[in-house]
C-alpha cells in the first residue's frame, strides 16, 4: 500500500505533527495503529517512567534489610533488595491472573504492576558501588547512573569505560576528567564540553586531539593555546603556573570568560560524526535515521533518544541493541517488542535476550510475553500467567483487538491509550519530579499534574546545616569538612562531602563544589540543546567559503534562533575548522 504524509493533532500538547509514509510502513510492519501523541510527548511519557537518580533508604519487603533503593518509603510499590529479587525464594508467576475481557487491559496490568515486587536498584556486577543505578561492571563508584565499566567515578551520568571522572555527563574512555559534557578519549580534561582525544585541557569546547589548552573552542591538533591564542610552550607554562585552578573564584572567572570564546566561535548546526542521512544531535556512526539524539550505531530508525546499536526501531528511549522495536525504554537487547520498560540480562555477551514482548515491565531473557512484570526466563505468559504456545497466540490476538476497541481513558485528563500507545502517565511507579523527564523536560507541579503525571512533595531530610563557610581554595579545605552539612547554593538542600571526593579534589586541585551533586548533574542535562529542531539559516558571512555575501543554506538545528551561539552549516563549519 502506498501511503501519503498525514498531519495529526497531539492528544496532550495539542500541537500538530506529521506522520510520514515511511512511518506508516513501519507501523504496518509491526501491526500497530499510527500514534495519537507527538514524538516529543511520547518521549516524555517514556522518560516519566524512569527513575534513575532519586535514591532512598528503604527496607526490603521480603528480608526486611534496609538498602539503597529507587523506591521511597512512601512509594506503594513492593520492593525487594537485589539479593532477594534475584534469588529463588519467590516466583513472579505466582502473581499471575487470568485475563478478564470485561475490564481494560491497562486496569489489569496496573494491578499486577503494584503487586509484583520490583528490584531496589537495576545494577549488575558492581563492586563497592552501593549508591549507583542503571549501571553495570563498576568498581568503587558513587552516584553514577546509566553507564558501564567505570572505576572510581562519581556524580556522573552515562559514563562508559572511564576512570576517575567526576561531575560529568557522557564520558567515554576518559580518565581524570571533571565537570565535562560529552568527552571521549580524554585525560585530565576539566570544565570542558564536546572534546575528543584531549590532554590537560581546561574550559574548552569542541576541541580534537589537543593538549595544554585553556579556554579554547573548535581547535584541532593544537597545543599551548589560551583563549584560542597560540603561545610557545614556555609562555604557556608561565601563564598557567600563575593560575590557581584550586580557587572557586578563579573557576567562576574562567568559566565566564571561556563562554565568551565559545559563543563567538562558530559551531556546526548539529553534532553528527561518521553518519549518513541522519538528523538530530550528538550522533555517531549511524545511518538512515531521523530525529535521533545522543545516538550511536543506530540504523534505519526514528525518534530515538539516548540509544546505541539499534536497528529499524522507533520511539525508544535509553535503549541499546534493539531491533524492530517500538515505544521501549530503559534497557535493551529486545527484538520485535512494543512498550517494554526495563529489559536486561546478567550476561553481557547476549546482545539480544528478549523477543516479541509486549507491554511488559522488568523482564529478563523472556520471549512472547504480554502484560508481564518481573519475569525471568519465561515465554508464552500473559499477566504473569503461563500458557501454551497455541493458547498464548490466540489470547494475545484477542487482547490486542480489545485494546483497540476498549482503550484506557484517563480519568483526570481524558487522554485515550490504545494498543500501540505507551503506558498511561498515571501508571508510572514514580512521580514526575523523581524521574529523568524532569531533567530533560522540567515542569512545575501544577503543569505535571494537569498532564496526568504523579507529583510527590519531597520530604525534609532533617539535616541541620553547619555553621561553616566553604573555603575558596581547596588547599584550605581541612578534613573536618567531612563532618559538615553544607547548603546547596541552587536549591537550598543539604549535602555532604565524602572522603572519596575530598581526596579527588585535592589530587586534581579542584575547589569544593557549592551545589549539591544531583543538582549538578541536572544542570548539565539542562545545558544541552533541547531534543527539538529549529529552522535557521547559516550565519557565515566569510567570502572564502564558496558563497557570495552571507551563506543562504537553511538547516534544522537544536540551537534556537534566540540563542547566542554562532551557528554554521556543515560546509562552512568544515571550511572554518579544517
Amino acid at each position: 500500500m502506498e501511503y501519503k504524509s498525514e498531519k495529526k493533532i497531539c492528544q496532550n500538547c495539542k500541537k500538530d505533527f506529521t506522520i510520514e509514509p515511511e512511518d506508516f510502513n513501519f507501523y504496518e510492519k509491526i501491526k500497530v495503529p499510527p500514534p495519537t501523541f507527538c514524538p516529543e510527548c511520547r518521549n516524555v511519557q517514556r522518560m516519566a517512567s524512569r527513575n534513575v537518580k532519586s535514591l532512598y533508604k528503604r527496607s526490603c519487603d521480603l528480608c526486611k534489610k534496609e538498602v539503597v533503593s529507587r523506591f521511597s518509603r512512601k512509594n506503594k510499590a513492593k520492593m525487594y533488595c537485589k539479593d532477594c529479587w534475584w534469588g529463588d525464594n519467590w516466583d513472579a508467576l505466582s502473581y499471575g491472573k487470568k485475563y478478564d475481557f470485561s475490564r481494560t487491559f491497562h486496569e489489569q496490568f496496573y494491578e499486577l504492576l503494584f503487586n509484583v515486587p520490583h528490584v531496589s536498584l537495576l545494577n549488575i556486577n558492581m563492586t563497592d558501588s552501593e549508591y549507583c543505578n542503571m549501571e553495570s561492571d563498576d568498581k568503587r563508584c558513587y552516584l553514577t547512573f546509566g553507564g558501564h565499566y567505570n572505576e572510581d567515578c562519581a556524580f556522573s551520568e552515562y559514563g562508559f569505560s572511564s576512570k576517575e571522572v567526576f561531575d560529568s555527563f557522557w564520558s567515554f574512555k576518559s580518565e581524570q576528567c571533571f565537570d565535562c559534557i560529552r568527552v571521549e578519549n580524554c585525560f585530565r580534561t576539566f570544565y570542558s564540553n564536546e572534546c575528543d582525544s584531549c590532554i590537560d585541557t581546561y574550559f574548552s569546547f569542541d576541541c580534537r586531539n589537543c593538549s595544554n589548552i585553556i579556554g579554547c573552542a573548535t581547535l584541532r591538533n593544537k597545543s599551548y593555546c589560551i583563549f584560542n591564542k597560540q603561545y610557545s610552550k614556555e609562555e604557556y607554562e608561565k601563564i598557567k603556573n600563575n593560575i590557581n585552578f584550586g580557587s572557586h573564584k578563579t573557576i567562576l572567572n574562567f568559566t565566564k570568560e571561556s563562554i565568551k570564546i565559545w559563543q563567538k566561535t562558530p559551531r556546526k548546526n548539529s553534532s553528527i560524526l561518521h553518519s549518513v542521512n541522519c538528523t538530530g544531535n550528538y550522533i555517531i556512526n549511524s545511518k538512515n535515521s531521523q530525529n535521533i539524539w545522543l545516538a550511536e550505531q543506530t540504523e534505519d530508525s526514528k525518534n530515538m533518544y539516548i540509544v546505541a546499536w539499534s536497528k529499524e526501531s522507533m520511539d525508544d528511549t535509553s535503549q541499546g541493541n534493539d531491533e524492530l522495536c517500538y515505544m521501549c525504554s530503559s534497557g535493551g537487547g529486545l527484538y520485535g517488542s512494543i512498550a517494554v520498560l526495563y529489559s536486561f540480562s546478567k550476561d553481557p555477551a547476549k546482545t539480544k535476550h528478549s523477543f516479541n514482548c509486549l507491554y511488559s515491565h522488568t523482564i529478563i531473557n523472556c520471549s512472547d510475553c504480554f502484560g508481564c512484570v518481573g519475569l525471568k526466563n519465561k515465554k508464552y505468559c500473559i499477566l504473569n500467567k503461563q500458557y501454551s504456545k497455541e493458547e498464548y497466540e490466540e489470547l494475545c490476538s484477542k487482547i490486542k483487538n480489545q485494546m483497540k476497541k476498549m482503550p484506557f481513558i484517563s480519568k483526570s485528563t481524558r487522554k485515550v491509550f490504545s494498543y500501540g500507545d505507551f503506558f498511561p502517565d498515571e501508571f508510572s511507579l514514580f512521580s514526575y519530579n523523581e524521574t529523568v523527564a524532569n531533567d530533560f523536560y522540567p515542569k512545575l507541579k501544577e503543569e505535571a499534574e494537569k498532564e496526568g503525571f504523579i507529583w510527590r512533595e519531597e520530604s525534609e531530610n532533617g539535616y541541620k546545616f553547619s555553621d561553616y563557610k566553604i573555603p575558596d581554595d581547596i588547599k584550605d579545605a581541612e578534613d573536618n569538612i567531612l563532618e559538615k552539612v553544607l547548603k546547596c547554593e541552587k536549591t537550598g538542600k543539604a549535602y555532604k562531602i565524602t572522603q572519596q571526593e575530598l581526596t579527588y579534589y585535592r589530587k586534581l586541585n579542584i575547589p569544593i563544589p557549592r551545589i549539591a551533586p544531583l543538582e549538578r548533574i541536572k544542570l548539565k542535562v539542562q545545558s544541552l540543546p533541547p531534543f527539538r529542531f529549529f529552522y535557521r539559516n547559516c550565519m557565515c558571512e566569510k567570502t572564502n567559503h564558496n558563497h557570495k555575501g552571507k551563506c543562504d543554506i537553511e538547516f534544522k538545528t537544536p540551537y534556537a534562533p534566540d540563542r547566542p551561539e554562532i551557528v554554521y552549516c556543515e560546509s562552512c563549519y568544515n571550511k572554518e575548522v579544517y
